[in-house]
């Protein structure tokens, strides 16, 4: 195990250089399409700004954020498959930014399986630890002790095209395991396998991470993978992390508007400049207290709090989602529109068209400032 410090990295990546006659052209596409990002330097495009965080030993942390935020990029700089522009890197409290990934005692695990397809799966497994010199009878007991922990015994004297995706992954998870390294890396490892075969896989990286007490890190775009498999997530976009907190603290709490539309299924309804005067608000015609006297505010509350009441809001139903044991409804009040998620039974009866009442508790509120930053409220303990 190994605790990890992070320290104002900074990561640029140089623009791309035209080259020969027949990659010319392709290549000014690809330094006009840089020069075009978001952020760029004269040097070239910036993916990494002011990172900084601490990993305890032994902590599972998930690295949550859209496709080209910098995810992967700050997990091959803690491999040492790249080096950062700026900023250090520290493992227990010692810095590596100059060690190369084999000095580093960190295994990884990439979206493509990346085994070999003329070896077995056990001769796949046993390829780390035969390159590291381990007497043959502790490198088989190794091998078929990380085997059974994640069941693909009987895999063993199968090449990789006779595998399940499940087994493929597996064996690669296996591969990375087997040596017992200081920090595990994975990177959208399931992004590849439908839904029920991730739930699967999650719950053995849970079993794992609990008996194994290795430090993870583990990248994904999925909210609900961060939230099901984190100790701790860091929120990333453009290169930066906007949170850093527990599941808990990033669905109750987030820090702000991108945060709260992007983590939680529906997302959270959001109600952009609801003017405040005397530290009140009006939101689908009820009145609220507010967290200041006067100006305006983004409003959120999230569907699992929008509740049916006899004596509620009026609203009509839009259409309605049917997801077996939860109904997702899209409904209509006279001023906003809003999304609600209901029991199953709750809302068996609603078509589109129909009238029902809702009722928003103030406690559930959430509130943003101009900049879309979370403005502390009078906070309880659910809000």
């Amino acid at each position: 195990m190994a605790e990890i410090e992070l320290r104002e990295l900074l990561k640029i990546f140089p623009f791309a250089s035209p080259g020969g006659i027949f990659s010319r052209k392709r290549q000014r596409e690809i330094l006009r399409r840089q020069q075009e990002m978001p952020y760029t330097t004269d040097e070239g495009v910036v993916v990494l700004q002011h990172v900084s965080a601490r990993i305890k030993s032994g902590e599972f942390v998930v690295l949550l954020g859209p496709s080209g935020c910098g995810k992967t990029t700050l997990l091959r700089l803690i491999a040492g498959l790249e080096s950062p522009t700026l900023g250090e890197i520290l493992f227990d409290g010692q810095p590596v930014n100059g060690l190369p990934p084999e000095a580093r005692d960190v295994a990884m695990v990439f979206q493509n399986y990346a085994l070999y397809p003329h070896f077995t799966v056990f001769d796949n497994i046993a390829f780390p630890l035969r390159t590291a010199h381990i007497p043959r009878e502790e490198l088989e007991a190794a091998v078929c002790r990380i085997a059974e922990v994640l069941e693909i015994e009987e895999c063993l004297t199968r090449l990789p095209s006779e595998l399940s995706g499940g087994q493929l992954q597996r064996a690669a998870i296996a591969r990375a395991l087997v040596r017992k390294p200081k920090v595990f890396l994975m990177d959208e490892p399931f992004s590849n396998l439908d839904a029920p075969l991730r739930a699967e896989l999650r719950r053995y990286v849970k079993r794992i991470h609990q008996s194994l007490g290795v430090t993870f890190i583990y990248v994904t775009h999925d909210h609900n993978e961060a939230l099901s498999l984190g100790q701790r997530i860091l929120v990333m976009r453009d290169g930066m992390v906007i949170q850093d907190g527990t599941p808990a603290e990033i669905y109750f709490k987030p820090a702000n508007t991108y945060v709260a539309s992007s983590v939680g299924t529906p997302q959270m309804n959001l109600y952009a400049e609801i003017p405040v005067e005397q530290g009140r608000l009006t939101l689908m015609g009820r009145q609220f207290s507010a967290p200041l006297a006067s100006g305006t505010v983004t409003v959120g509350v999230r569907p699992v709090n929008v509740l049916q009441a006899a004596d509620g809001i009026p609203a009509s139903v839009v259409y309605t989602e049917r997801l077996g044991a939860e109904t997702v409804l899209h409904l209509r009040t006279a001023e906003q529109e809003v999304t609600a998620v209901w029991e199953a039974e709750q809302a068996a009866h609603l078509l589109p068209g129909q009238r029902v009442n809702l009722r928003i508790c103030e406690e559930n509120l959430h509130y943003f400032d101009a900049d879309g930053n979370r403005i502390a409220a009078k906070d309880s303990p659910g809000h």
